[in-house]
């Protein structure tokens, strides 16, 4: 049965929200000189994902194909041994963790490489904006539709001052202070033409504040 690329990623995508559309990722790999080939490129996303999570979309593709080809889904769930068969625990699509920042440190690190500096930077935003999107809803689920990333950041200053009394509160405000700076250089790289290794370095900053903002806050989830 055929299985369409644009339906795995649809797929991928209800694991991962953050995973790029069809057309974005088969675009990144022919920039990259990568096989386009479905056989190629599903190996690929499947190994970049953690078991659970890959057992889980292997999961949702066999249960959508299932009323058409029973035998051969029923011969690949022996083939992995029930484990495909056996109900997946429900994950909160929004939830974080190290490895998750991992992957996405991968993508921004992988962007600034190939000199895709504004890309690198739009990648830290919305990891970023995806993690206090996930703090929020954790915390103060009274505001988990709120989407603007400034305000969101104030949510956990303010959550972290009333459980942390003895936490500096200068480092609380510098978590506001990366949410802005984030903010305004991925605005800026839309508006402004930087040098080259102008592009690198603020790419390269903004990736390291990103990363030191969500592992310091990641102890507080």
């Amino acid at each position: 049965m055929y299985f369409g690329g644009s339906r795995f990623i649809d797929t991928v995508q209800k694991i991962d929200p953050y995973f790029p559309d069809y057309g974005q990722y088969i675009e990144r790999r022919r920039e990259l000189d990568e096989s386009t080939t479905r056989k190629d490129y599903f190996y690929d996303i499947l190994l970049s994902f953690e078991e659970t999570q890959r057992v889980e979309i292997i999961n949702a593709i066999l249960n959508q194909i299932q009323t058409h080809a029973p035998d051969q889904v029923a011969g690949i769930r022996a083939e992995l041994g029930e484990i495909a068969a056996v109900p997946i625990p429900t994950i909160n699509p929004e939830a974080w963790n190290a490895e998750r920042l991992t992957r996405y440190l991968g993508n921004i690190d992988e962007a600034i490489a190939i000199g895709e500096y504004e890309r690198a930077v739009t990648l830290a935003y919305t990891c970023l904006e995806g993690f206090l999107k996930a703090f929020v809803t954790q915390h103060k689920p009274e505001h988990a539709q709120e989407k603007e990333i400034i305000r969101l950041s104030r949510m956990v200053r303010d959550h972290l001052r009333q459980i942390q009394v003895d936490y500096p509160d200068e480092a609380l405000t510098m978590l506001n202070h990366i949410v802005h700076t984030t903010d305004k250089s991925r605005n800026r790289f839309s508006d402004a033409h930087f040098g080259e290794e102008t592009g690198r370095w603020l790419a390269v900053f903004i990736r390291d504040l990103v990363n030191s903002e969500i592992r310091l806050l990641l102890h507080f989830l």
